[in-house]
């Protein structure tokens, strides 16, 4: 029997300079349509649960905010997001600074009511996707040309955002801010 609570995902958007952001929109924008149509840059902190009621999913959240610090990241890397089982490829990026407290960000939500939905076979690595593309080669180039010139996206994590994808688009059903 299908489940009867929303799917619902749990991001980040980071808060960045006006420039940055104009840059990381025009490269979505470029390289990932479907992506730029349905959510803003983000960071994905919950994918598609649908395990526990909403009620529960946003009290969770909350109070994982509630005791969580605002978040400084520097992105300075485009990294190539492969997957084995499909030819397609992503460009997204990574941040050095703001790794592990995004990372430990994530891995306190997937605890309490979210402790069973944590994907053990597949590592966690906190990343902003900025391009999709057909072939691996093609996403690999991609990065391989932004490394060279050189990213800095540098910012901050502040909130946590609960929504769903309805008709195509990311709906915001809570906002939390991250007061530690």
């Amino acid at each position: 029997m299908p489940s009867l609570n929303p799917t619902l995902y749990t991001v980040a958007y980071p808060e960045c300079g006006a420039q940055d952001l104009l840059a990381v929109d025009a490269w979505r924008a470029a390289h990932d349509a479907a992506g730029h149509a349905l959510v803003r840059p983000h960071f994905t902190l919950v994918f598609a649960c649908n395990a526990v009621d909403e009620s529960t999913y946003m009290a969770h959240v909350a109070a994982v905010a509630a005791r969580t610090v605002p978040i400084a990241f520097h992105c300075r890397y485009a990294m190539l997001g492969a997957d084995a089982h499909s030819p397609r490829a992503h460009a997204c990026l990574v941040p050095d600074e703001g790794y592990a407290a995004l990372s430990l960000l994530h891995d306190a939500l997937y605890t309490g009511p979210l402790a069973d939905q944590l994907r053990l076979d597949l590592p966690y690595t906190p990343h902003i996707t900025v391009g999709t593309f057909e072939s691996a080669p093609q996403a690999r180039q991609w990065c391989v040309e932004r490394n060279h010139v050189g990213v800095s996206i540098p910012g901050r994590v502040g909130a946590l955002w609960v929504g769903q994808v309805t008709d195509g688009r990311f709906d915001h059903l809570g906002r939390f801010d991250l007061v530690g």
